[in-house]
């Protein structure tokens, strides 16, 4: 009876041996692919991410701006850049002594502009319990995106990039911002706002690495009729080629660099 136990032993203890060398013995792919696959979330938009821009797009929400209040003309008729000629400028050039962008003189670009500069900006969207920020390479800027439940507020001082508030609906993040300082421009070619500019952003996650953006802009005062954004797509950047620290770069204006 002994014997019988100690051969049941020593053929479980070649069995455990012989097992344990098939699997050092795998190749690294076929362990890898025994590994446990997560599931998407769709509302894992945390990481970085990079504006893709088609090409032939605007630097803009869309290339259909509606149609300008009387006010917003008068604004509109004050640019001068070195994209007023443009498609969406107002068909006016001017030698680049006359240029009134306000990024040449070091302003903050604002919002929605921040997303779309002439070279599109990384950015990097971290959760928390109560709050979204989303950080951006320009300037080292961020936006607390809030999403506690709190309601925009009417008396809100007016800032660059406004105030935001922001919720999700199913797998959509909804963002709504207000309380605008009118000095900046939407883009580029010099598309004006007032402080009565409310932006509804709404994100989507495709797949774990796309991201879709649309944007409503709605000015009153401005526009005629709110202005509908394309279509804008972020993919994810696992990690950067910005920093061997992973993480954005320093991007500032400096005036008493860049006035020259």
């Amino acid at each position: 009876m002994r014997s019988n136990l100690v051969g049941r032993m020593s053929s479980l203890m070649l069995v455990l041996m012989l097992g344990l060398t098939v699997t050092l013995t795998m190749p690294p792919t076929a362990m890898a692919q025994r590994a446990p696959v997560q599931a998407f979330n769709p509302r894992d938009i945390s990481g970085y991410w990079d504006l893709t821009v088609p090409p032939g797009s605007p630097n803009a929400l869309s290339n259909n701006r509606p149609p300008m209040t009387p006010w917003g003309m008068d604004q509109f008729r004050k640019v001068r850049s070195e994209f007023s000629a443009a498609a969406l400028g107002n068909k006016v050039s001017a030698p680049k002594a006359e240029w009134n962008d306000p990024l040449a003189v070091c302003d903050p670009p604002g919002f929605p502009r921040m997303l779309w500069l002439p070279k599109t900006p990384g950015t990097r969207f971290l959760v928390t319990n109560d709050e979204v920020f989303q950080f951006f390479e320009f300037a080292r800027t961020w936006r607390e995106l809030w999403t506690d439940g709190r309601k925009l507020s009417a008396d809100a001082e007016p800032r660059w990039i406004g105030y935001s508030s922001a919720r999700w609906d199913g797998n959509t993040f909804i963002v709504d911002s207000a309380g605008f300082m009118e000095a900046s421009w939407l883009d580029q070619y010099g598309s004006p706002h007032s402080d009565e500019l409310r932006v509804e952003e709404r994100y989507r996650l495709v797949d774990k690495d796309h991201l879709d953006l649309t944007m409503t802009v709605t000015d009153p005062k401005t526009y005629t009729v709110p202005w509908v954004s394309d279509k804008k797509t972020f993919v994810r950047v696992e990690k950067t080629t910005r920093s061997a620290f992973n993480d954005l770069s320093e991007n500032f204006c400096v005036w008493s660099r860049d006035r020259q």
